[in-house]
């Protein structure tokens, strides 16, 4: 942007660095002035002399300014007041309230627009005595009292005193001493004199405030003008801030002029400037059309005129216009510059990069072409090509902000701070009144933990150009960020419409409805988001999301709508979102599929576990935190009492790094079972990012169960041990579309039993080691991925039981090793989704069994059995096929024929669903095979309800020995989820099982039906119903463990006032077995669980009551308790 009114450069570099020093309101001041164009005057209450004004000029409580012809002025009042003069207006602060209110403004004459913060407290009524002791916002004219509820609104006093009030968001409150009008959105009132106020309906509402924009006026812009004689004095009277001499001087030049000594197109172009800086649209194109027609070759009219439509926010005349016209001039570079624009605006990156590239090729010493790659690029995250493309228009253009400006936007974004703070700085050196540059020094203050002076800067920009959506975007995160909900959603409201296409507002939305616990508008700015995921521009702005919670599906699972949610997940899923796979882990049973989800999420931004806790940033901000979490369960068998104690955070100079750690001390106590244990455990992560490209996360956990009382071999054993496991791992991004994962770990269980009641101990240590590597490749061609991985786990166990004489030593090792390579290729064909997977896998297996009797005198060996040796081998090549098919937006039909092993390592790189069907199939271990097909339809029912079927037929393959005992069984040893601190509680899986099987081999048939509804704005209710049969290779006349025949569940979610969430669930269950063997059987019953959640509007403090198992036969009842306090 290139700015004309200039100073001198001495004048310049005091101005600009004056008012970086100020970036909030100086507690001494009530006002600044943020911008002047033209003649504006401030006259000081003090002595009542009119000055010229300047930007960064403080005012005080009874200071007036007044703007001449073609004039215009900003100003921001302490309360966070913007105001906005046209020309010929005289303005008083009568007033400079807090952040409570109490600012009262004064209007003698001309136009003003103004927003504010809305006031949350009451209604205003429009009296003047009422108005005055609420002490809210108050704007006084000759004819009118106006009492401000917010948040944007014109008021214009004509030459006879009427007032004409507009509001176009929030509500006004309009009164003289005949009568009073409420005013609300796209309404109008007009107040003369002996006649009370009259309302009526305003049409083309955001027309009326054209003239509050950032045109900037410049000769230069256009050479063949710039270069002609007539243009010098132009230049002159623009210098000299007398804009209406100027616009006068060129319009005569337009209509004297013939023949030869016409006036050039330039002369044309600066008139249309003219005619958009005064809000005068229809003016500015009729310039533009009549230049057209004087100078039909020349590509600029079309090129100004698609930019005049995009000003006035019609998106879809301007891309009109840009086609017709590059019909025409096919070659232009600046229909090349507006389309590329257009491709920002429209989502199209793709053809945004195209176009500018092309206008850099076309005139490579355009600096516009330049910036225009470089933002387009940086917004995509490619840092590097983003980079070299600004720092070349810098280079062209060293005296002009904008380009630095979004240089420095571009270092915030890449976590480069120090270079961002750099950048910026000197952008606004050179222009103290560049609406990309405030802009840009919010965002970075936002990044470094100052929300309230980021909210100084945002809304200078804001000022300086109300049309710009991302100053609105982030102005909105940092009134969040305060505590202040009406206005951040007032600017998100204002985003939206400055950027109809962009999810993130919507995104955003949903998030401070979720923390707000109101579920139906989290759910409906959920859709609108998901309406708009293919314009996300780039992932960055909601990756840094502790909980997933930015996924879209988020919302339909606070409502406990868990299908619904999961349908959500999988449509908005993005390889590179952090929060895809958080999310679709919170919906995972299966440990495997779960800590599979976990590691690739952190692995992708290992920064996640270092934000706050308590409300969303929406934002990546740094800040220290802890928590300390309290509950406790009473059974008739045990209590359990859990005490842990969190500290987490988040820094982001000199590079972002995040620290987790947490230590939990569970104790359990004996009811009629004799069973008391402690379980300590400690776990830390760290996770850093030394480039924007490179993240690193580290984490380790340890803890040490002490079981008494437990019978594994006799009723009196003891078992004590520790466990501990370590993950390192890393995400290197080689550009957008391109990233590797690598990760590596070990893990160790080293356990001992002894017997109290005779001489008997076992001990065993379990290791696990295991690594693995990923690429993925987003191309034209499809979403590819590549990768492998390997593990091995071996469990030497020893057992010595002795008598008086002799002891018994039983020694078995068992080790389990294998590795594999995957690749899976993902496309959407229009409304079809085609996934494809392959495995290359290999397992080992061997276990040798050793038992010895020896002499406990002596300690000889009398005699020892040949060793038993147990060995199978497996190699599978395995291939997967996975059909989405969504005719219409409401229903998806989904395919999947899944084949795998399990790979040995403790989880995977790879992806754990197929076209949207999970692989979270419960009971397969390490070396276990799968075949499974699953037909699954789900269907939107209005918007309100929810439906989906399914039929599903999973056949497993375990490892066992011939009695049917389990040789590979692992347990998981990874806690990645305790890295989330969760509050209110979600709803369960239709699938969930009641306990993990253990499967050596069989096949399980299930058909079910789900549906979910969403009954009012506080209730929901859901209900399932699952057949399920099954086949047991091992033994046939038992059914295979934890699947009954007939499953049945409802439930109910209630978000109650104060902040309560309330929810019930209940399950019947035919009868079934909890053994494989089927030694054990559990009659039919019902479950029934009740949960009461209360959490504050901070989400500092939550307590929730809960109680499970209620209408269970087997005397399994429980009841809770549990606390938790943020800080």
């Amino acid at each position: 942007m290139k700015h004309s009114f200039r100073l001198t450069n001495a004048a310049q570099v005091c101005a600009g660095l004056a008012l970086i020093s100020t970036v909030q309101v100086a507690r001494a001041n009530d006002a600044e002035v943020i911008m002047v164009q033209g003649k504006v005057e401030v006259r000081d209450q003090a002595t009542g002399v009119w000055r010229t004004a300047a930007a960064q000029q403080p005012l005080k409580a009874g200071d007036a300014v007044r703007t001449g012809e073609s004039s215009q002025m900003a100003l921001l009042v302490k309360d966070k007041t913007q105001v906005r003069l046209n020309q010929l207006s005289s303005f008083q602060i009568k007033q400079a309230g807090d952040a409570n209110g109490g600012t009262s403004l004064e209007l003698t004459g001309g136009r003003m627009w103004a927003q504010a913060k809305q006031f949350t407290v009451g209604l205003l009524r429009a009296t003047t005595s009422l108005i005055s002791q609420q002490r809210k916002l108050v704007v006084t004219t000759p004819t009118a009292t106006i009492g401000i509820r917010g948040t944007d609104w014109e008021v214009n006093v004509g030459d006879d005193g009427a007032t004409v009030v507009s509001v176009f968001s929030g509500e006004v409150a309009v009164a003289n001493d005949l009568g009073e009008v409420s005013v609300g959105p796209s309404e109008q009132a007009t107040v003369r004199n002996g006649v009370p106020p009259q309302k009526t309906v305003l049409t083309n509402a955001r027309d009326r405030v054209q003239w509050v924009s950032a045109v900037r006026l410049d000769v230069d812009r256009y050479p063949d003008f710039a270069q002609s004689p007539s243009a010098a004095p132009v230049r002159d009277m623009l210098q000299a801030q007398k804009i209406q001499d100027a616009r006068k001087h060129t319009e005569a030049m337009l209509t004297a002029n013939t023949g030869t000594a016409a006036a050039p197109a330039g002369a044309w172009l600066l008139a249309s400037d003219f005619a958009l800086l005064s809000g005068d649209i229809p003016l500015a194109r009729s310039r533009l059309d009549e230049g057209q027609k004087r100078f039909p070759n020349d590509d600029r009219f079309p090129a100004y005129q698609a930019r005049a439509a995009l000003l006035s926010g019609d998106t879809a005349l301007a891309r009109q216009t840009v086609e017709s016209a590059r019909k025409r001039f096919p070659e232009s570079v600046e229909l090349g510059l507006v389309d590329g624009e257009l491709g920002r605006l429209e989502g199209n990156g793709a053809v945004a990069v195209a176009r500018f590239g092309s206008a850099t090729e076309k005139a490579p010493a355009d600096f516009r072409a330049w910036q225009g790659l470089g933002v387009t690029l940086a917004e995509q995250e490619d840092f590097d090509p983003a980079r070299a493309a600004l720092t070349k228009a810098i280079g062209l253009v060293p005296q002009f902000a904008s380009p630095l400006a979004d240089l420095g936007a571009l270092e915030t974004r890449a976590q480069r701070l120090s270079q961002a703070q750099v950048a910026i700085d000197q952008s606004l050196v050179l222009a103290p009144d560049d609406y990309v540059a405030w802009t840009s020094r919010g965002i970075l203050l936002l990044a470094q933990g100052k929300p309230e002076a980021a909210l100084e800067a945002l809304l200078k920009a804001g000022l300086l150009e109300p049309r710009y959506a991302r100053a609105q975007l982030y102005t909105a995160i940092a009134w969040y960020q305060i505590g202040r909900d009406d206005a951040a959603l007032a600017a998100l409201e204002r985003t939206k419409k400055a950027d109809p296409n962009d999810p993130l507002p919507y995104f955003y939305e949903a998030q401070i409805h979720r923390d707000g616990l109101n579920p139906t508008a989290a759910i409906a700015a959920a859709r609108e988001a998901m309406a708009r995921f293919q314009f996300l521009k780039s992932l960055g702005p909601i990756a840094t999301d502790r909980q997933g919670n930015a996924n879209l599906g988020a919302a339909y699972a606070l409502f406990g709508l868990e299908s619904w949610a999961k349908r959500i997940a999988q449509d908005s899923q993005h390889p590179f979102f952090a929060g895809s796979y958080l999310f679709m882990a919170e919906r995972s049973t299966e440990p495997f599929v779960k800590n599979s989800n976990l590691i690739q999420g952190y692995l992708t931004d290992p920064t996640l576990f270092g934000a706050s806790p308590q409300r969303s940033k929406l934002l990546a901000s740094p800040g220290g935190y802890g928590a300390m979490d309290v509950s406790y369960r009473q059974s008739d068998a045990f209590s359990a009492t859990t005490a842990s104690v969190i500290a987490n955070g988040y820094a982001s100079s000199p590079i972002p790094v995040a620290g987790f750690i947490q230590y939990e001390a569970p104790q359990f106590r004996s009811g009629n079972v004799e069973f008391n244990a402690t379980a300590p455990s400690l776990i830390t992560a760290l996770g850093f990012r030394p480039d924007a490209k490179l993240g690193v996360f580290l984490y380790r956990d340890e803890f040490k169960p002490t079981i008494d009382n437990v019978p594994v071999i006799t009723d009196g054993d003891r078992i004590a041990g520790t466990v501990v496991r370590t993950d390192i791992g890393a995400q290197w991004q080689l550009d957008p579309k391109t990233a590797f994962w690598v990760r590596t770990g070990q893990g160790m269980d080293d356990t001992v039993v002894t017997s109290n009641l005779q001489a008997y101990s076992q001990s065993y240590r379990r290791e696990n080691t295991d690594s693995g590597l990923r690429i993925t490749a987003l191309r034209d061609s499809g979403e590819w991925t590549v990768g492998a991985e390997k593990g091995r786990s071996s469990k030497p166990s020893v057992s010595l039981e002795k008598s008086s004489r002799i002891g018994l030593l039983t020694e078995i090792n068992a080790t389990g090793e294998g590795d594999n390579a995957f690749g899976s290729w993902k496309k959407r064909f229009d409304s079809l989704l085609v996934q494809t997977d392959i495995n290359l896998g290999r397992y080992r297996f061997e276990q040798t069994e050793n038992r010895s009797i020896s002499s406990i005198a002596t300690g000889k060996v009398l005699s020892a059995s040949v060793p038993v040796v147990i060995a199978e081998d497996r190699d599978a090549r395995t291939f997967g096929l996975g059909l989405a098919w969504s005719p219409q937006s409401s229903g998806t039909y989904r395919l999947a024929w899944q084949d795998a092993m399990r790979p040995a390592s403790s989880f995977s790189l790879a992806s754990q669903n197929t076209a949207g069907i999970s692989l979270d199939v419960p009971g397969l271990q390490p070396g276990g095979r799968l075949k499974r097909v699953r037909l699954q339809g789900e269907w939107e029912l209005s918007g309100r309800n929810y439906l989906m079927a399914f039929v599903d037929q999973r056949d497993i393959r375990n490892l066992y020995d011939q009695a049917g005992k389990l040789l590979n069984a692992s347990a998981s040893l990874s806690q990645y989820d305790r890295l989330r601190q969760q509050t209110v509680g979600q709803g369960e899986s239709p699938e969930a099982l009641e306990g993990t099987p253990i499967i050596p081999a069989g096949t399980v048939r299930t058909t079910g039906l789900v549906f979910e509804s969403v009954a009012s704005d506080r209730w929901s209710w859901t209900a399932s119903y699952v057949n399920a049969k099954t086949d047991n290779e091992i033994y046939p006349a038992v059914p295979l463990p934890q699947f009954p025949q007939h499953t049945v569940r409802f439930g109910l979610n209630w978000f109650a006032p104060e902040r309560w969430v309330l929810r019930s669930a209940l399950t019947g269950r035919t009868e079934r077995t909890t053994d494989a063997q089927g030694s054990n059987w559990l009659d039919p019953d019902w479950d029934l669980s009740l949960s009461a959640t209360w959490q504050d509007a901070a989400k500092r403090r939550s307590f929730e009551i809960f109680a499970a198992r209620l209408a269970r036969k087997d005397e399994s009842a429980a009841v809770g308790i549990r606390g938790n306090w943020r800080y």
